[in-house]
């Protein structure tokens, strides 16, 4: 009797345990679900990876973590993320899109496409999945799958596939014919943020500014805050000098989304223009604080310690920065020009 007392009692001790575990695990998915539809990514990202301690399986957590990453403009960190979230759910094609994008975004064309063809198979009328195939197409012979994954495309008058027939138009070096789908991607939507944003891509390489300039406005004040628009935007006036509008973009930004990265970064950059370079590393701890390895805070932190002066600590930033992120192009020039100056 002793012994099946205690047997029931241990049993009803781990019964408890497991009913309490999974409880919290509730309340804590329920907790980031409401803080990421609200956009509040600093929150929803505790409370999904509070989740994921409690269940290391968690599809959507590892999802939704991935895709926060993505949007505050960090691939090469949603991209981890994103890839478990599919590892354990196969089936979420919106999530392979997402790590398509990432892939492409980060220079791994080859596995863009096989993600965005995997996604095809699935949803064969998925028009995201046949833009970023075309988007990771380089080679002449990825031109050419491309095209024929075009083909087989069903939605022939939707603006997804004339954005992509404008994405092979433009590689294959037909200027004319991405113009024209174009022209009939915007027909088909004239408020898509996309087709805005190609058209000034395409007025960009025609070295056609004001036209570039409208079409980029366009897009970005089509987009939502967190979008490849607003920063294409914000590129586009700081390479044409209008430090203005770019302040203005920025801290239109940080208003409208406290935790999105790149209006810190864009404020800190231009402080370092102005040569504040105290203010701007300030600026830089609202990034830092949220990504402690944000590769273009990290960048503008070791040129902006350089031009402090302080060559050793820029140099022990790049060197942390390019084993966070070996071969990226970008880190070993700066490395290479710091450890330069410190020869000199």
């Amino acid at each position: 009797k002793i012994l099946f007392r205690i047997v029931t009692l241990i049993l009803a001790i781990l019964l408890v345990t497991a009913c309490s575990k999974e409880a919290r695990k509730a309340r804590l998915l329920g907790e980031a679900d409401n803080y990421f539809k609200a956009g509040n990514y600093d929150k929803a990202k505790l409370a999904y990876l509070n989740a994921l301690r409690l269940d290391s399986q968690n599809a959507l957590a590892f999802e939704r973590i991935g895709a926060m990453w993505q949007d505050d403009g960090a691939p090469l960190r949603a991209a981890g993320f994103l890839k478990r979230a599919s590892e354990l759910d196969p089936k979420n094609v919106q999530n392979r899109i997402r790590l398509a994008r990432c892939y492409v975004a980060t220079g791994h064309f080859n596995d863009g496409t096989k993600e965005a063809l995997t996604v095809l198979e699935q949803a064969p009328d998925n028009g995201d999945a046949i833009i970023t195939l075309t988007e990771a197409a380089r080679s002449k012979e990825d031109i050419e799958a491309a095209e024929k994954q075009l083909q087989k495309f069903p939605k022939k008058n939707d603006v997804s596939f004339y954005l992509a027939a404008a994405n092979l138009s433009f590689s294959g070096g037909d200027l004319s014919t991405a113009v024209n789908a174009l022209q009939q991607a915007l027909a088909a939507d004239p408020k898509s943020s996309a087709a805005h944003l190609a058209m000034g891509n395409l007025h960009l390489t025609q070295k056609d500014l004001k036209q570039a300039g409208e079409e980029f406005k366009k897009a970005a004040d089509l987009a939502p805050v967190r979008s490849i628009e607003r920063l294409k935007y914000a590129e586009f006036e700081w390479g044409v000098g209008d430090a203005g509008e770019v302040r203005r973009t920025a801290t239109d930004m940080t208003k409208s989304a406290p935790d999105y990265l790149p209006g810190w970064f864009w404020l800190a950059e231009l402080a370092y223009k102005d040569k504040k370079y105290d203010e701007a590393l300030s600026l830089l701890e609202n990034v830092f604080g949220r990504d402690d390895e944000y590769l273009d805070g990290r960048r503008l932190q070791g040129d902006l310690l350089l031009a402090k002066g302080d060559t050793k600590k820029a140099l022990e930033v790049l060197e942390r920065l390019d084993q966070t992120y070996p071969d990226v192009p970008i880190i070993k020039y700066n490395l290479a020009r710091a450890a330069r100056r410190g020869q000199s």
